[in-house]
């Protein structure tokens, strides 16, 4: 059964269709050095949760025993077109709710947060993962209940949903994959273990790139997916409201602790902007065969269903070239 095509995208299991509508995201095009690799291309856009065209592909996933932490629901599927890279190039993942447009919000104002990027060879293994740039809460708020300025709002969201990173320098060539995430904070003052209603909401995505050249540098030993983020570490129980309310029951934490490791010494201490060219591609998914709920997969063809399976990811141990697009 085709489990994806060029236009998959993601739905976490656990997530109904009144929830995915509420402005959450997933990455729809990569920058190279401001050069656009094209719409989804290179991007495991995990799965959709319903048919065209109800279903929806930017759920989060909350359950951090889950391995949909890793890459999202399908992340362990690749898709055919891999992103060609030099260590130093400058890359810009850009972030989007419903569309790839200018107008599109990208996250709800509400998804206060911090944002990560990780690097992992490709496939990933044990403790594979490292962390190379990282974005928290970076000012307060302007006002004495306002709930200061985040990297999923303040930052990604304010510009465009663009997300800035390097390539290590002199990164030893090879199949790498790129986990940028986002995490949304607004119902995260209970874990979700306590309250599966509730819980900090993960945007994890990953990104097939080849880094070439004649660099030697490999990366260091990082952390699990899942695995790097604990129930009770407290970037992930964190009441992002509490300065906002009138009565407490405790004093508001006045600081965010990211979740993981550091960011690697290996990588760039600074990540500018860069002037991006004009984007390649479609602005919006409008059609897929397959989508996914609660690990029942369901393929489709002309409106009518051709079947249904189990999903279960299954990671490989050793790489594959992707195959291409028939």
């Amino acid at each position: 059964m085709k489990l994806r095509n060029s236009l998959a995208a993601v739905a976490a299991t656990s997530t109904s269709l009144f929830q995915v509508v509420q402005a959450h995201c997933y990455i729809y095009g990569v920058y190279v050095n401001g050069v656009d690799s094209g719409t989804f291309e290179g991007v495991r856009t995990p799965a959709y949760n319903g048919p065209p065209p109800r279903g929806f592909a930017n759920s989060p996933v909350k359950d951090l025993d889950s391995i949909d932490m890793r890459c999202n629901v399908l992340g362990d599927h690749q898709v055919p077109h891999t992103i060609q890279v030099q260590p130093g190039d400058n890359i810009t993942l850009e972030w989007h709710h419903d569309a790839r447009t200018a107008t599109d919000d990208v996250i709800a104002s509400s998804h206060h947060g911090p944002a990560m990027v990780y690097l992992s060879p490709d496939p990933p293994r044990e403790n594979s993962f490292v962390k190379i740039w990282e974005e928290g809460k970076f000012a307060e708020g302007e006002g004495p209940r306002a709930p200061g300025k985040w990297a999923t709002t303040a930052d990604i969201a304010a510009n465009g949903g663009r997300m800035n990173v390097r390539i290590p320098k002199g990164l030893k060539a090879g199949f790498y994959l790129i986990r940028a995430e986002m995490i949304g904070l607004h119902e995260a003052d209970v874990s979700y273990k306590k309250n599966p209603i509730r819980g900090a909401q993960f945007y994890p995505n990953c990104v097939q790139i080849e880094v070439q050249g004649d660099g030697d540098v490999e990366l260091p030993e990082g952390v699990s997916f899942p695995g790097a983020y604990k129930w009770e570490d407290p970037g992930v129980v964190y009441d992002v409201y509490c300065s906002t309310k009138t009565t407490t029951t405790a004093p508001c934490t006045t600081t965010y602790q990211i979740p993981g490791p550091t960011v690697w010494s290996g990588a760039w201490p600074d990540t500018a902007s860069v002037e991006l060219g004009a984007m390649t591609g479609i602005t919006k998914a409008t059609s897929w065969d397959t989508w996914i709920v609660k690990s029942v997969v369901t393929s489709a063809s002309a409106g009518k269903t051709l079947g249904t399976s189990t999903y279960q990811a299954q990671w490989s141990t050793t790489y594959h070239a992707p195959t291409p697009t028939a």
